[in-house]
């Protein structure tokens, strides 16, 4: 069999096409990796008795760039970022009967379905896909909601 470097610079194409199909728009040097290292596990598992090895490197390639795709998707879903999130409070250091009181008086100023769904999101450690079934809301409309409860908090300081 050729060496792989050969290979490799036959499939590049392949490759790109791929990516283009899949419609990666960012990191695409992180996808170019991924489909040229199923070509190299490709080309390890090739049998030559099944067939001819373009449609199996096709196969490999779209294979493991949508598995990548899936586990960044998945990813994303899981871990996101909440700078939007913190309530700053500025006030002197005291006892935490006046935090409590401070706090109480914060959340009197929205309504109890609001508490219940910061209680949720914050305390309760609920993911928004999660709290998209209790609410009977999509996740995008309780990631609105999330941040116009914070502002109705923010504006009452």
């Amino acid at each position: 069999m050729f060496q792989f470097d050969k290979i490799l610079e036959q499939y590049e194409p392949m490759i790109s096409a791929v990516i283009r199909k899949c419609r990666i728009y960012k990191n695409h040097e992180h996808y170019r990796q991924t489909a040229r290292i199923a070509l190299w596990k490709a080309w390890e598992k090739y049998d030559h008795e099944q067939g001819d090895f373009a449609p199996y490197a096709f196969t490999c390639i779209r294979g493991s760039i949508l598995d990548a795709l899936k586990k960044e998707n998945r990813y994303e879903e899981r871990y996101h970022p909440e700078q939007d999130a913190i309530i700053e409070i500025y006030m002197p250091t005291s006892k935490e009967s006046d935090v409590s009181n401070i706090l109480e008086g914060l959340l009197n100023n929205i309504t109890k379905t609001e508490q219940q769904f910061l209680i949720d999101y914050y305390i309760g450690g609920y993911s928004y896909k999660e709290l998209s079934v209790k609410y009977h809301a999509s996740v995008a409309t309780l990631q609105k909601r999330r941040m116009r409860i914070l502002e109705k908090v923010r504006k009452s300081i």
